[in-house]
């Protein structure tokens, strides 16, 4: 290697290199480049005032408050502007000449790879501006002036573009290390940690910009980066004019591939415009949002959780790429969500991909659950999870009876709800009468249990079967009206002993033997139905010894915990897969019930029931039904009261428990109803009716009818 003897300097305290003085204690701007400028006349035409802004962007590294007072001479640059060197322009130049010729001039710290790195930057109405510090001490300077369309940004884009305009300028110095970006504007620092997709499009693309850096955006109020805040108000000409290109070209792709037209395009903007609202909106968008929540104007507060994505673009307000939709058009919109008539979840997820307004969801769920011709046509509720029949304390304590027709001849089977022991009786007719005589028959051999559980067939709903009730004493419970599983040990018994019968009937053997034998089976617990009852084994057609046949008496706390194991373990668990939980219902809910042509009609709830999910409901045409939670569907539309000739109102009948289901205004109770036993259920029974002298009855569905009267002529 040879050393130039004429160019080697040795042992000096500062060397001037490519217009700089490089010194021991920092960079200095080279004096004969300011002298340059100190010397050089006014200039005559836009080019030379093209020249003396070039050198003094030159030196803008070492005067940060150059951009404002340069703003008159580049003010006539523009291309509708005539030159004119006037006392504006004069006064600027002469100050520009003041700043670069001050002594001492302003002194920039070595860049030092083992130090780390912060960079300040801010945004003010017109333009950028970007510090990069090391130890509190100034690295590099930049600022930017924002062109006619970014001044039309919103505050938020700019505050993002000041950091992409400082990552790009000082890009040689940040690349590759971990850099901590100091900012004023708060909402910055939640965007930057939140998904892409919910960041407005330009801010999108300004993000993507960002990836190629490790930052850490960290907020500071304004007065702790004084540099960059006033860098952002007193800025250079733009040095950097292709730097948002990309960003307004992809906010133009993502607005012009809206899956809209034109029209409804030029549609919410012309609503947008009228909004007052959205006038308020806009205007705090591209001003900036206030610091605190209080300071928001009260008519767009529902916006300020989402002010970090919303922004404006071709006079629609987004909200990242979703279109805010104006308060006029959100009926029309409602409308179009719905076309297809999908449910609530369906609605909200098509809706929720390209729009956005405060309380959308609940707008769409209430719309969905008005739809009177969804409503109709809605599927029935998911099943709820089981509730378990209370466990007998012993047995022939709790009974359940039902009829069912075989082989052309009507039968009626009576099973024990603690040891499932059953009586099959053939019937030979379906009266009350009839059925009563058997339950009296078994009755008198077994004992008379406390309760009786049954259906709302006619034989049960009868006011002969309820004087036998009251007379026996025993307390009569029937289950909900087209809920039969509210009676299902009955129903399932009667399976059993119909698929018992077709088979002995199949193979030419007796059934009363197959009833027999089904009571000496030992159950899950390890006891006979027998054995659970009588506390002995019955001698049947198998062979057994006499130990067997000896009566023994099972241990009532063994029984009681098989029995509980298998009820509420087991049974349980198997029937609540696929079940959930129905949201419960107040008096006055709207509501709408099954009809016998299988569609929902509206109808608003009465009461709540006792028994576990059991309401009273009124239906618009005046009908009092009880129904099963399952039976029922909430609703948020408006059932109107029924009326009567004189146009006065008939409120919706409220449930008196220890009642008749028959309105006390209707009809005046009798002895025998005061004096009837008192009507529960397992999950939702329907009281034993009884018809009053004045004609008044309710159906097996629990359905009041009040028979026609016709007058004489």
């Amino acid at each position: 290697m040879k050393l130039n003897d004429d160019k080697l300097e040795v042992g000096v305290t500062e060397v001037t290199y490519f217009g700089h003085v490089i010194t021991s204690s920092g960079l200095r701007a080279d004096p004969h480049k300011v002298q340059a400028i100190s010397d050089m006349p006014p200039p005559s035409n836009k080019a030379e005032v093209q020249t003396i802004l070039g050198m003094v962007n030159y030196l803008s590294k070492f005067a940060p408050n150059l951009a404002e007072i340069t703003s008159p001479m580049r003010a006539i640059l523009n291309k509708d502007v005539e030159f004119a060197w006037d006392q504006p322009q004069i006064a600027a130049f002469q100050k520009v000449k003041e700043i670069l010729t001050r002594s001492p001039g302003p002194i920039l710290s070595y860049y030092d790879p083992t130090k780390d790195l912060t960079l300040q930057v801010d945004a003010s109405k017109y333009g950028l501006g970007a510090v990069l510090l090391q130890d509190d001490k100034p690295v590099a300077y930049a600022s930017k002036s924002l062109t006619t369309s970014e001044i039309n940004y919103a505050q938020i884009e700019k505050e993002m573009y000041a950091i992409v305009f400082g990552c790009t300028r000082f890009h040689q110095y940040i690349y590759g290390r971990s850099i901590r970006v100091e900012t004023d504007h708060k909402p910055l620092v939640s965007i930057m940690k939140k998904s892409l997709l919910d960041a407005p499009a330009r801010l999108q693309r300004m993000i993507l910009r960002l990836q190629r850096y490790e930052l850490d955006v960290v907020h500071l109020p304004g007065k702790c980066i004084p540099v960059a805040d006033t860098l952002s108000r007193k800025f250079l000409s733009d040095t950097y004019p292709g730097l948002s290109d990309s960003f307004e070209a992809q906010v133009h792709m993502i607005f012009s591939s809206l899956p809209i037209s034109d029209r409804k395009i030029e549609e919410i903007e012309k609503a947008t415009l009228s909004d007052p609202q959205f006038d308020i909106l806009k205007s705090v968008i591209l001003e900036g949002w206030p610091q605190s929540r209080s300071e928001c104007p009260a008519q767009i507060l529902e916006f300020w959780n989402h002010r970090d994505e919303l922004s404006v673009n071709s006079g629609i307000i987004f909200k990242g790429h979703k279109i805010v939709i104006p308060t006029s058009l959100r009926v029309l919109m409602l409308d179009k969500i719905h076309t297809g008539h999908m449910g609530v979840e369906k609605c909200i997820r098509r809706a929720r991909d390209v729009l956005f307004w405060p309380k959308m969801s609940l707008d769409i769920s209430d719309m969905v659950l008005k739809c009177s011709v969804c409503l109709e046509r809605r599927n029935s509720n998911a099943k709820e999870p089981l509730e378990p029949h209370k466990i007998p304390q012993y047995p022939w304590q709790v009974v359940a009876t039902d009829l069912f027709y075989w082989n052309n001849a009507d039968y009626i089977i009576i099973v024990d709800y603690y040891s499932l022991y059953l009586e099959v009786h053939k019937l030979h007719g379906t009266t009350s009468t009839t059925v009563i005589n058997k339950l009296k028959g078994t009755f008198s051999r077994l004992g008379i249990p406390e309760t009786v559980v049954s259906d709302n067939g006619p034989q049960y709903s009868s006011q002969e079967f309820s004087e036998f009730a009251n007379k026996w004493d025993f307390k009569h419970v029937t289950s909900s009206p087209h809920y039969p599983q509210s009676n299902g040990l009955a129903e399932k018994t009667v399976q059993t002993v119909k698929n018992m019968f077709n088979k002995c009937k199949k193979d030419g053997k007796d059934p009363y033997v197959a009833l027999l034998e089904y009571r000496t089976t030992p159950l899950d617990i390890g006891y006979t139905p027998s054995q659970l009852l009588m506390c002995r084994k019955l001698r049947s057609v198998l062979p057994t010894t006499l130990e067997e046949l000896v009566p023994k008496t099972p241990i009532y706390n063994e029984v009681q915990n098989k029995i509980d194991c298998k009820k509420s373990y087991k049974k349980k668990k198997y029937y609540d897969k696929g079940s959930k939980p129905l949201k419960s219902l107040n008096s006055g809910d709207s509501v709408r019930i099954r009809g016998s042509n299988g569609l929902w009609k509206p109808a608003i709830i009465s009461s709540q029931h006792p028994a576990s999910r059991s309401y009273i409901v009124e239906s618009q045409d005046g009908g009092i039904y009880r129904r099963n939670r399952r039976h029922i569907i909430g609703t948020r539309e408006e059932v109107p009261l029924t009326t009567v000739e004189n146009d006065t109102i008939v409120p919706p009948v409220r449930y008196e428990p220890q009642c008749n289901l028959t309105p006390p205004e209707l009809a005046e109770p009798t002895s025998n109803i005061n004096n009837s036993p008192q009507i529960t259920s397992d999950t939702e029974t329907t009281e034993t009716q009884q018809i009053p002298s004045d004609g008044l009855y309710i159906t097996r569905s629990g359905r009041i009818v009040k028979p026609k009267i016709i007058e004489s002529m």
